[in-house]
């Protein structure tokens, strides 16, 4: 204010100035609120989008797929979990053409389950490295593991027939010990892909399971096209002293869908570094504020151990115990002796139920508790058929009637489906839980896959309880 505006200022009456300095201070006040309004809206914006950003009243679903998310970010995801289980998937659906090849015969399934479990170490290989170097990335563990799966199929692919003698009898150890490096990748994806996922919001959390499905879906596919040449059939040997069985070949052989899998993880670990490294995606992260406060856990430490926690994980490792080890192991007993075709159908349209019912998670409103529990309760029909089939072998019910393939590929599709959507639901309940939360049903992921696996693995090969027939009765 200059000196003549301060003179005529001085000059006006006490109650003009008293007037003029109360409406200036009005002014000001109201100038303060706006501007905290404006911060506090803003501040509320930025908190939603973190969390899940949701439709306004007038929005359309174009409008959120456009600009709620990125999609070239979902495809990048889903490309990422395409290499998870990939290898341990391709491998599974080769069941029906290995088993008949490879000297393990029927048992094959539970030896390939057992190696897979063995990938376990993994995990405690990861922890020792993270304590070692713990200010190492996780990104550099996921460079790491992507390349060895990529590595360990395109091996496969050539050395899966090779065989060595052990205690007198041909085994497949190439094949099991390249299966158990391939298997590396997903049993160790648990605990380190998983709570990677927290840089990103967490509507790409089920873009990434949807991926992870496509490792099933895509081999599925694969094989179906492939094929398996039909049952076999029996033919004199060349001294005419025994009948031995002869298998019509598929449209391609293992080589060439081992390779085409080779192909596929490299596809995952380009994808995986355009999501790391590529800088469009920025807005898409979480501020690193939030992603701190994730890590000291969302949910408190004493709510990890509350009884529903202890239900959600108690399910978990059941559910893993069937899908990575009961049910693998007892699907050529389950299935075999309905033909070869059957076997191939249930493993195949079992496979691609995976990403079917994750596709579910991401369009349908999650199921109720009540409800995942009726689900559950109706999936013990299908699964005790199942077990039911595989005891019985090699005289099954229904075994030469057309409705008895049907009935056995049917209970393998729901089974398959119902299990994967429930372990789908139980990862969504678990991100409450913050890293801690994703990184213990990780581990509870691994602990009931490796019991399962190892008590099918000694019931199969150790007791009498499941019984492989001759191929060509002599």
């Amino acid at each position: 204010m200059s000196t003549e505006d301060k003179e005529q200022y001085e000059e006006l009456e006490p109650g003009v100035v008293i007037a003029l300095h109360h409406t200036m201070t009005l002014v000001v006040d109201r100038l303060l609120r706006r501007r905290r309004t404006r911060q506090s809206d803003a501040t509320r914006l930025n908190e939603e989008k973190e969390r899940a950003p949701c439709l306004g009243e007038g929005e359309g679903v174009v409008e959120m797929l456009v600009s709620q998310r990125r999609v070239a970010l979902d495809v990048l995801l889903a490309c990422w979990g395409l290499g998870t289980w990939l290898g341990v998937n391709g491998l599974y659906v080769q069941l029906p053409l290995l088993v008949e090849r490879l000297p393990e015969g029927w048992t094959l399934p539970s030896s390939m389950a057992l190696a897979v479990q063995l990938a376990n170490v993994g995990l405690v290989l990861y922890a020792v490295l993270r304590r070692l170097f713990p200010r190492a990335s996780d990104a550099f563990y996921i460079y790491g593991l992507l390349s060895i799966g990529t590595l360990a199929l395109t091996l496969n692919a050539f050395l899966h027939t090779a065989t060595a003698p052990i205690n007198g009898t041909d085994r497949s150890v190439a094949f099991l010990t390249l299966t158990f490096f391939a298997a590396l990748v997903g049993c160790t994806s648990s605990v380190l892909f998983y709570p990677y996922l927290r840089h990103f919001r967490d509507v790409y959390l089920a873009t990434y399971l949807v991926g992870e499905g496509l490792s099933g879906f895509i081999p599925s596919v694969l094989a179906l096209i492939q094929g398996v040449g039909g049952e076999p059939e029996c033919v004199p040997s060349a001294d005419n002293s025994t009948l031995v069985a002869l298998y019509p070949p598929p449209r391609f052989d293992t080589l060439a869908f081992l390779l085409m899998l080779g192909g596929l993880s490299a596809l995952s670990l380009v994808s995986f570094t355009s999501v790391h490294n590529l800088r469009v995606f920025d807005s898409e992260r979480v501020a690193q504020a939030s992603l701190e406060k994730d890590d000291e856990a969302t949910a408190p430490k004493e709510s990890l151990v509350e009884g529903r926690w202890l239900v959600v994980l108690l399910l978990m490792l059941c559910l893993n115990a069937l899908s990575n080890g009961v049910l693998p192991s007892v699907q050529s007993y389950s299935c075999m002796p309905y033909g070869v075709r059957a076997y191939h159908l249930a493993v195949s349209l079992g496979a691609m139920a995976n990403p079917a019912a994750c596709l579910a998670g991401v369009w349908l409103r999650p199921l109720s508790v009540r409800a995942l529990c009726g689900l559950l309760s109706a999936l013990t029909l299908p699964l005790a058929y199942i077990l039911a089939t595989a005891l019985l072998s090699p005289e099954p019910p229904l075994q030469h009637a057309t409705g008895g393939v049907l009935l056995i590929v049917v209970s393998w599709v729901v089974t398959s489906a119902g299990v994967s959507y429930a372990r789908m639901w139980v990862y969504g309940w678990a991100r409450r839980g913050g890293a801690r939360g994703m990184r213990l049903c990780g581990a509870v992921t691994q602990a009931g896959s490796a019991i399962g696996s190892l008590l099918l693995f000694l019931l199969v090969n150790y007791t009498r309880l499941f019984t492989q027939p001759a191929a060509c009765p002599q």
